[in-house]
């Protein structure tokens, strides 16, 4: 049982960590992975997204939406087949990226939070 706590607290944890960058930088956590997959510069399907984020289909395309919403991502229909999508950053996701890679992230502290349960179980 003591395992299942330990769970519980690393799932808290991680929690307590994504509402905290989502407070921070305005973008959740898989919305922020959304955009590091398209910091390469080249367009990218929902399916290649999906594979890279590793969500299903649906959250992917919910994921997309949001991030689309905030400016930093466009859509792009394929020109052969009209039925595919293709995603690319706008200049304000690239921007977004380089905000993000130059912020702090504090990892020392979840690492030691997340160490701190998985001693416990």
């Amino acid at each position: 049982m003591e395992s299942i706590c330990a769970i519980k607290d690393i799932y808290k944890t991680l929690y307590q960590f994504e509402k905290a960058f989502a407070e921070v930088h305005d973008i959740t956590i898989n919305e922020a992975m959304l955009l590091c997959c398209l910091k390469d510069g080249e367009t990218k399907s929902a399916g290649m997204i999906s594979e890279y984020i590793g969500l299903s289909n649906s959250r992917v395309s919910k994921v997309i939406t949001a991030v689309e919403n905030k400016g930093y991502i466009r859509r792009n229909i394929n020109k052969n087949d009209k039925r595919q999508m293709f995603f690319s950053l706008t200049p304000d996701g690239k921007e977004k990226i380089r905000q993000m890679m130059n912020a702090e992230l504090r990892f020392d502290g979840l690492f030691g939070k997340l160490k701190a349960c998985m001693e416990k179980g």
